[in-house]
């Protein structure tokens, strides 16, 4: 008994400690947040009764059920991969269900993760970590964070015949909106924040031209402007993919313990495949040239090979040529003239110019090995085709001396480029390091003009030096016109030749983010912002719960929440969350002691867990406005007193140690005074700290 009430004094008392650590929460302005998902990234479940009844399967596992979690089961795809085939498959021609009813699941689980309690990697667990990390520090409800999951077999077209999902997300996009007013009506009126991923960018662009039609062109515009603020395009192929090619030719499995073949005639009955295969730039580029898909045809007249650019594949031509050998192709093609070449409400085979919302973010990885170019050779048997060799992005295939992220190439993302106006226009680009705390001298920042004739992302800085050129010599008279004009640029004073070649190549000095920003005044008070960011080595399934997304999302969303302007200062980034501190035992100190503080709370069995973010920091963060104020600088004379801003006294923040002196340098926007904070002894005399700001001695 007297260890048991030792016991609950002890947890007591650590209670009382972490009550007394933790900080008061701020109230954070918010706004709704929609997610659209991309291609198989959310859940589909049975509405209809089916029976399985397929010879030595039959007894293994269980008939569908309505309400059985058809998309992914592996289980059932190990016990009944024939039935679970037949449930999933649509007629090709029609689109419509060949033996189950599967419809898209609801909520926030219907995207978090595809196959609790199965491991199956990122494939299950795309959107789990952004929608934790909205939660957790946004402290969104459910009714704030809204999901638009869909059928993502379906082409566009059908999504809307079929199941009025456009006319479904448009009123629920307008009832999100009413009701956050309504629940803060003391925050200024905006629109919610989209975030799609990969595909969902395509079904986004069908709604907002379906939107056209539905509510007229007339009132277009005020319904976007009322109802969408923010548009964050992860992961679009604006141009497609070609693996999408792969699928639909040989067949790609993705983890699934099936066959590549089972899973080709799967994929090819999904209208949907048709939407994210490659289509040509508008005005074209050599790259549009490129031959992305090659085949060697048996004939009586002996063996013909064939090559086919995005060009033949957007008009059609491969498909008509593969059927002559590969009947499935003949389907595919009448799906892509019914549900694509005849759907008036949308060219999908033009890319998509900026969409007309406030502000445009585009994100995507860069640098990864991506498949480009593939090579088949036909077969005796019909619908079989070799794989003879595939190519990634490399030498001459290389936009920009940049590859894609693991899926879609480079080609393809970097059209967001366009986003950023026509040739001529100045773009803002900076250049950051992927770490958890980084400061003004470890970035790079310049302007840049728009070129755009050949590459998408072609630039030009200081004396007409392209930063898209390949060769050498363009390179290093590049970064040497840098050096020269660099006082007459906005270039940071450290900007270096590992900026270039960061541009150029992505790959010296380290993981970077890379950021092309530019605001443009449309009316007297319209502003639309567009920003570019580019991840060094971020996947294109795995970018969601990527920590340099991560961390750049939350810092704009902060930023856009409390109704300042899109494009954050990239100045510095602190550690923003606790998971950004941890213990450095070389010091015996958490580390980055500015931000991060020990504050063991129960639980806690690590030194790691027990580093938490401060509640006030010692140190202004640079990326937040709110706090990175501009401080005149003191006079030669002035010895003591507050360092002031516009009206407005700056005090020292705690130390670490409030027995000790301890020198801070405030980080804070341009021209700020850096000043000697010499706390007293005791936390009482509190009263008297801001007395001991001081200008720092040089």
């Amino acid at each position: 008994m007297r260890v048991l009430v030792l016991l609950l004094a002890l947890l007591y008392m650590l209670g009382v400690v972490s009550a007394k650590g933790e900080a008061k929460k701020e109230v954070i302005q918010t706004r709704p947040v929609l997610l659209i998902p991309g291609f198989a990234s959310s859940q589909l479940h049975a509405w209809k009764k089916t029976r399985c009844n397929h010879a030595i399967q039959k007894n293994l596992y269980r008939d569908v059920n309505v309400g059985d979690r058809l998309w992914i089961d592996v289980t059932r795809i190990l016990a009944q991969g024939e039935c679970w085939l037949s449930c999933m498959k649509l007629h090709m021609v029609n689109q419509s269900e060949v033996a189950c009813k599967l419809r898209a699941a609801e909520g926030l689980s219907a995207i978090s993760e595809l196959d609790p309690g199965i491991v199956t990697g990122p494939l299950s667990t795309i959107w789990r970590g952004l929608i934790q990390d909205l939660v957790d520090q946004f402290h969104l409800g459910p009714d704030e964070i809204v999901v638009a999951p869909y059928d993502w077999r379906l082409p566009p077209a059908r999504l809307q015949s079929r199941d009025k999902f456009f006319l479904k997300l448009k009123a629920q996009i307008e009832h999100t909106v009413i009701m956050h007013q309504q629940r803060h009506p003391d925050q200024p009126a905006a629109g919610l924040v989209v975030i799609a991923h990969s595909m969902g960018n395509n079904v986004f662009r069908y709604f907002l031209s379906w939107l056209r039609h539905e509510v007229g062109r007339h009132h277009w515009q005020e319904w976007i402007d009322r109802h969408i603020s923010t548009y964050f395009a992860v992961g679009a192929p604006l141009l497609g993919s070609s693996e999408g090619l792969e699928l639909i030719t040989s067949g790609l499995t993705q983890g699934l313990p099936l066959a590549q073949s089972e899973v080709r005639k799967l994929v090819v009955t999904f209208g949907s495949i048709v939407g994210f295969l490659p289509i040509p730039s508008t005005p074209r580029t050599s790259h549009d040239s490129d031959i992305l898909l090659s085949v060697r045809f048996q004939t009586n007249d002996g063996e013909t090979e064939r090559h086919y650019t995005s060009v033949d594949i957007a008009s059609g031509v491969f498909f008509r040529d593969m059927a002559v050998h590969d009947p499935i192709f003949a389907d595919m093609e009448e799906v892509r003239k019914r549900f694509y070449v005849e759907d008036d409400v949308i060219d999908a085979f033009k890319p998509w110019d900026r969409p007309p919302i406030e502000n445009v973010y585009a994100v995507y990885g860069v640098n990864m090995p991506t498949k480009y170019n593939y090579q088949y050779q036909g077969s005796d048997v019909a619908g079989h085709w070799y794989q003879v060799s595939l190519e990634r992005e490399s030498g001459h295939r290389k936009v920009c001396n940049k590859t894609g992220d693991a899926t879609v190439p480079y080609h393809s993302l970097s059209w967001a480029h366009t986003w950023l106006g026509s040739a001529g226009k100045a773009v803002n680009i900076t250049r950051t390091p992927q770490k958890v705390y980084y400061s003004r001298d470890s970035i790079q920042r310049f302007k840049a003009t728009r070129q755009g004739a050949e590459h998408h992302a072609d630039y030009v800085h200081g004396t007409k030096h392209h930063l898209c050129s390949t060769k050498a010599s363009a390179v290093t008279s590049a970064i040497a016109a840098s050096a020269t004009a660099s006082a007459q640029t906005t270039a940071s004073p450290t900007t270096s030749s590992s900026f270039w070649n960061g541009l150029f190549g992505g790959e010296a000095g380290g993981k970077h983010v890379t950021f092309f920003e530019r605001q443009e005044t449309v009316s007297e008070d319209v502003v639309r912002s567009t920003g570019i960011w580019e991840i060094d080595g971020a996947r294109h399934r795995e970018i969601l719960s990527h920590p340099m997304f991560l961390r750049e999302l939350r810092t704009e969303l902060r930023h856009l929440f409390r109704g300042q302007r899109a494009g954050v200062d990239k100045s510095a980034r602190p550690p923003q969350i606790d998971g950004d501190c941890y213990w450095n035992y070389r010091r015996a100190k958490c580390e980055f002691p500015e931000f991060c503080e020990y504050r063991y709370e129960f639980g806690d069995v690590t030194l790691d867990q027990s580093c938490r973010k401060r509640a006030v920091p010692l140190a202004s963060p640079a990326g937040d406005k709110s706090h990175a104020v501009s401080i005149r600088k003191p006079k030669p004379d002035e010895d003591g007193g507050l360092c002031s801003t516009n009206h407005t006294p700056v005090t020292c923040a705690l130390c670490d140690r409030p027995d000790e002196a301890t020198t801070t340098r405030a980080i804070v926007a341009t021209d700020f005074c850096e000043a000697l904070c010499a706390y007293p002894a005791r936390p009482s005399r509190a009263a008297m700290w801001p007395m001991s700001c001081r200008k720092e001695r040089q």
